[in-house]
């Protein structure tokens, strides 16, 4: 118990939690976009960027306010952000990519894979450029 209190009183740990957690819910909203897309007809790489865009939406309010809390209005800091955002979606668009014809998967589960590089891109990103103080 003491080591999840010590844990839990490091600010790096508890952003990175927090992370976690608003990439679950970024993650969720994209997915279900990309599934309800392709289950009216659309091409998987039309869902994956209208998905995309919804999860980037939530990611912003959400890590903005809640995980990075950040105080800037700053139009630079939303240009960061969508720049991370655009080389986490051309690498999602790229394994969703692999996956469909190389790997064989479906296109419904070549949407899973892009959630752990994107994980790794977005993060390291908005910690390091776009939200940092």
């Amino acid at each position: 118990m003491k080591t999840i209190k010590k844990l839990l009183s490091n600010p790096n740990i508890v952003q990175i939690i927090k992370f976690c957690f608003v990439g679950v819910l970024n993650t969720a909203v994209y997915y279900i976009v990309y599934l309800l897309l392709l289950k009216i007809g659309f091409n998987y790489a039309v869902a994956a960027t209208v998905g995309t865009l919804a999860g980037i939406i939530n990611s912003y309010l959400f890590n903005k306010f809640f995980t990075f809390k950040s105080k800037k209005k700053s139009i630079a800091e939303i240009i960061k952000f969508c720049i991370v955002y655009l080389i986490q979606f051309l690498s999602n668009l790229l394994v969703i990519y692999i996956c469909v014809n190389f790997i064989g998967l479906s296109e419904e589960l070549a949407g899973i894979p892009p959630v752990f590089t994107g994980m790794i891109i977005s993060f390291l990103g908005h910690k390091f450029w776009s939200f940092k103080k």
